[in-house]
């Protein structure tokens, strides 16, 4: 092959290559499996107006660095298939968007980590629970992880609150109508 067979057949094989992905990300949100029936396609939640979310959250945080916080928060969620809008009412309940938060119990930032659990689970230090980036970020796969165990929301949030050894030993009743689950859900709706 000379060299011409060979850049012809280069541009062949990139132009397959790019058809291939094109029509991949411009296909329709729903896809056909080999018997031809159509299968759901969970479609991505709409990017929210993070500049007009800054406005309504008061915080310790300047609005320039929320704002930059709400949208890594975001993509975070999206990564880890955690509801951004759950994420934004736990900080809410646990800190009160204060990122300097310190519960009795030792629980550290905007979503009250503990840095027993932030060593053991995902080998972060606690003092670096203070930072908003490695808070929420340790948070977010802390609930995506409970939720990986629990199989639900309400589990998940139980075992957040309350632990996951104790949320064993609870009815559904109650992980269903608990306390901390009613408030996120409260919280949750209201933005």
């Amino acid at each position: 092959m000379n060299s011409r067979q060979s850049f012809l057949a280069g541009m062949v094989t990139t132009a397959a290559v790019v058809m291939f992905y094109m029509e991949n990300i411009f296909e329709s949100p729903t896809v056909y499996d080999v018997k031809t029936k159509y299968v759901e396609v969970e479609i991505p939640a709409k990017k929210p107006n993070f500049t007009e979310e800054v406005k309504t959250i008061s915080s310790s945080l300047n609005k320039s660095k929320l704002k930059h916080l709400l949208v890594y928060a975001f993509a975070l969620c999206e990564e880890y298939q955690v509801p951004y809008t759950l994420v934004k009412a736990v900080i809410e309940t646990e800190s009160s968007w204060n990122h300097r938060a310190i519960s009795i119990s030792d629980a550290r930032g905007l979503m009250q980590i503990k840095p027993s659990t932030s060593t053991s689970e995902f080998k972060t230090p606690g003092y670096d629970l203070f930072d908003p980036y490695v808070n929420v970020t340790v948070g977010i796969k802390y609930l995506k992880q409970l939720h990986d165990r629990f199989g639900d929301w309400n589990s998940a949030l139980t075992a957040y609150s309350h632990g996951p050894t104790i949320t064993d030993t609870y009815s559904s009743n109650y992980i269903n109508d608990n306390f901390y689950v009613k408030k996120i859900k409260k919280v949750q709706e209201s933005s």
